[in-house]
């Protein structure tokens, strides 16, 4: 079992530390534009949890969740009060110092929790996913050989993309990639036609952080697998662009490596690399810490030197959030105006949370992680549908991704390219109208650049590259309409 918030809570308050309270402030960024719907009570709700949402600072209304989200309260508080109360080196020996790495080794058992991985493998911390993915292809080094192939996804962000292709130079290995195609998918076509029996390696995005679509990542996984019979290849993916927006499942997926941000999932800036025992033990030689550190003990010996452990006390504190969230059966069922699809899906969140309900209160588990994030499907699903549907009706503007705004193939990451205002004119204008967002290549700099190459994106160069616009569940559909209204001003 992994150590509760409440639990934290109660080793900092045996310090004489005391919780300090949360900020209550109910807000809609730029009230004053923006109405305070019947709907958005139900996101208000959550966004009350947020300091950011508070109305008297005056911000700007966020949409570049994909570049990083807001903390609720309680993780800040949580941080802060572990920096007052436990901020002591681990392995002492001492009270103090054994309650410290009680935090740090439940957090570590809360993100296996969070990504399904209980029974197949370990997680290890590190400042990013971009460090945790240039750790681990070091760690390869020792393990792959002149001849052997690596495939990388052409979707990638560049975090899952320069360790594999920067190993590939140095140990003589056969880098190939997997292209996306000129209507923004990625086929399994193409990528059959990459794979062989040398192949060790493939890299792949769970979720473009600019297509926004949603890699059928089961199927890729058994396709490398068993259709091609590629049984020696370890599927390393980057999910950090899903996991704000879905519940991760590692053991389902049968991935053997799954890394994101938590700092992209409204916790601290830190991330997870998810590995399955087999993964772990196939590198226990190349692993970065110390010799004297066990090999059998993977998440200690994957991170060097000492970890952030007043993040490790944030991550824990993100139960709480997820419960709030999870608890949003009603909120999940007065929003199903969306169809028969959005409605079973409520259906299911309400099922679930009655199932882990004892009394008053819930029990915290898989089940409240999985309602927690059909909650937020929910929730993300009706600001997904107006904003693409706006875009489809616009002969200037092409939308670089899925133009489907079903919630099956793509997450409220929606990028678009105007016919003939460059990327950088929109954001600045949108900016100036209360907006949070931003343009470029987004550290997606091959992609990008292959679709100039297919003559995508208009008169955008790569440094242009697309507007994106980025949400998650705590925005509104009142914000929503509003960026509707100033996207007709603007474009």
């Amino acid at each position: 079992m992994f150590l509760s918030y409440k639990g934290l809570a109660q080793l900092q308050m045996a310090s004489s530390i005391t919780m300090s309270s949360h900020n209550k402030a109910h807000a809609v960024s730029n009230p004053s534009v923006i109405p305070n719907t019947q709907r958005d009570a139900v996101y208000n709700n959550l966004r009350k949890h947020f300091s950011y949402f508070d109305t008297s600072k005056n911000l700007p209304i966020f949409m570049e969740n994909a570049g990083g989200s807001q903390c609720p309260n309680v993780v800040i508080d949580s941080m802060a009060n572990y920096m007052r109360s436990t901020y002591v080196q681990l392995g002492a020996g001492y009270e103090l110092s054994r309650r410290a790495k009680e935090v740090v080794d439940s957090a570590h058992r809360f993100m296996k929790t969070f990504v399904n991985g209980d029974e197949v493998g370990e997680v290890a911390f590190g400042p990013s996913t971009s460090q945790l993915f240039e750790t681990l292809s070091h760690s390869y080094a020792s393990v792959l050989r002149e001849g052997d192939e690596v495939i990388v996804h052409e979707a990638n962000h560049e975090a899952n993309a320069a360790p594999w292709i920067k190993l590939a130079e140095q140990r003589g290995l056969t880098l190939k990639f997997w292209k996306v195609n000129e209507d923004f998918s990625s086929s399994l076509e193409s990528l059959g036609g990459l794979l062989s029996s040398k192949t060790r390696i493939v890299a792949v995005a769970h979720v473009s952080n600019i297509l926004g679509e949603i890699l059928d990542l089961e199927r890729v996984v058994k396709f490398v697998r068993d259709e091609i019979g590629c049984k020696g290849a370890r599927v390393i993916v980057d999910g950090v662009s899903f996991a704000p927006h879905r519940a991760i499942d590692v053991a389902k997926w049968g991935v053997d490596w799954y890394a994101f941000s938590t700092y992209k999932v409204c916790g601290p800036h830190m991330a997870v690399l998810f590995g399955t025992h087999d993964a772990f033990n196939e590198i226990k030689d190349g692993m970065p810490n110390f010799y004297f550190i066990p090999s059998h003990n993977f998440s200690s010996k994957f991170e060097l030197g000492c970890l952030n452990h007043e993040g490790c006390a944030g991550i824990l504190a993100l139960q709480e959030y997820l419960e709030h969230l999870a608890q949003g059966e009603e909120l999940a069922l007065n929003l199903g105006t969306d169809g028969e699809q959005q409605g079973d899906l409520a259906k299911e969140v309400e099922e679930s949370l009655s199932s882990l309900k004892v009394g008053n209160s819930y029990e915290f588990d898989r089940k409240l992680i999985e309602a927690a994030f059909r909650t937020a499907e929910l929730m993300e699903k009706p600001l997904q549908i107006a904003l693409i549907n706006y875009l489809k009706s616009r002969s200037d503007v092409r939308i670089v991704g899925p133009a489907n705004a079903d919630g099956e193939c793509r997450v409220p990451t929606i990028s678009f390219v105007h016919l003939n205002k460059k990327s950088s004119d929109i954001v600045q204008a949108l900016f100036k109208k209360g907006f949070a967002i931003r343009n470029g290549h987004m550290y997606s700099y091959r992609l990008i650049s292959a679709l100039c190459s297919y003559d995508l994106l208009f008169a955008n160069n790569v440094t242009e590259g697309v507007v994106r616009i980025s949400m998650i569940h705590y925005n509104t559909p009142s914000e929503v309409a509003y960026l509707i209204s100033c996207l007709d001003d603007v474009l």
